[in-house]
Order: C-alpha cells, then structure tokens, then sequence
C-alpha cells in the first residue's frame, strides 16, 4: 500500500494533506498532488516536470491522519537561525520586486531558497515557499522569452541577408542580361557589316568584269 508522510503538502497549494480534497493522489511520473489542485488542471501535464499523464490513472494514496494530528504544528520544529533565515529571504525577494536585480543574483537566490527549504519540513514557511515557487517561476519564463527573442533575431538576420543575397542575384542577373543584349546587337551589326561586304565584293567583281570584256 502506498503511503504519504505525516508531514507532506502539495507542491502546488503548499498545504498539507488531508482527507476529501486534500487527499494525495500520485500521478505517472510519480509526483503528488491533492485532488483539488489535480482537477483544475487544464492540460493533461504534471505542474512540476510537465510530463503527460492520464488523469484516469492517478493512484490515491493512504495518509494516517492519526500521525498527521499528532505531527507538530508547521514551523514548531524550526530553531531561531531557521527563521531568520527565513526572514532575509522574504526580504530579499521583497527587493527584487521593488528594485531590480541581475539574473546572477536571481539564481543566487534561488539556490539559497532551494538549499534552505529543502532541508525543511514541507508544512513550514508555506509563505516563502510560496514566494519562492513565484520567482522561480517568472526566472522561467524570463529565460525562456530571452532564447525566443535570440531566436527572432536570429531568423530576423537570416532573412535580411537572404534578402540582400536575393537582391545582388537579380543585380548580376540585370547585368547578364544587358550583356546577352549586347553581344546580340554586336552579332547582329557584324552580319550586317557581313553581309555589306559581301555586296561591295559582288559589285566590284561585277565591274571588273565588265571591264575586262
């Protein structure tokens, strides 16, 4: 029988697992989510690694609420250090939002938020989990419309020289095709020039024989 710890959330609305609509179901790729947060999704793709599963499939898993009841309350289990920690954080991405910062320091930060929240519990500091999944998130999409963007320009300068290419080709091929035109009219002036000749010698032998009689 699959069970869920004590202590465990869902990764999506950060609170705990319970009975009804928070009951843990697990999806294909193994993740868990309660039940509400896994009827609103609206694509058939798990909310953390995005990978497809099917929604008639998901396991619901055991959860012994009588550990969950005797489990200690969020945050009772967190020492002083914890959450001052936990304060310069919430501080930290309260700065980011009003000030700026690079993307060197989003990353720092979220490095630091990772390795802080992962050593804890789920149940605690559900605010900056919270706070962090948010930032995490917009850094997501941040890089991801950055590569688009590279991509456009990209294609925006591979067009332009196709086009300066395409506009030297129809320049070279203005220029063959005047050239054709004058070796036409240079042939054609030679056969004309030709065939005067051949007429001037016609003549002339003419006359000559006419003298010679």
């Amino acid at each position: 029988m699959l069970v869920a710890g004590p202590n465990s959330a869902c990764d999506v609305c950060l609170e705990a697992f319970g009975c009804d609509g928070k009951a843990p179901c697990s999806i294909s790729c193994g993740h868990v989510f309660c039940v509400d947060c896994l009827s609103r999704v609206t694509r058939p793709s798990c909310p953390l690694c995005r990978d497809y599963f099917d929604s008639r499939a998901t396991i619901k898993l055991h959860l012994d609420l009588d550990a969950v009841r005797s489990s200690p309350a969020p945050n009772s289990n967190v020492t002083l250090s914890d959450e001052e920690d936990a304060r310069r954080l919430r501080e930290e991405i309260d700065n980011i939002t009003t000030t700026g910062c690079t993307e060197s320091q989003v990353r720092r930060l979220l490095a630091d938020g990772k390795t802080f929240l992962h050593r804890l519990p789920k149940g605690t500091f559900k605010d900056l989990r919270t706070q962090y999944k948010m930032l995490s998130h917009l850094c997501d999409i941040k890089t991801s419309l950055r590569a688009q963007k590279t991509i456009i320009e990209q294609t925006k300068n591979e067009s332009e020289a196709l086009q300066k290419e395409k506009e030297a080709l129809e320049k070279e091929k203005e220029a063959l095709k005047a050239e054709v035109e004058m070796r036409k009219k240079d042939q054609q002036n030679s056969l004309k020039v030709e065939e005067e000749l051949r007429e001037h010698c016609q003549r002339a032998h003419e006359a000559y024989t006419s003298m010679i009689k």
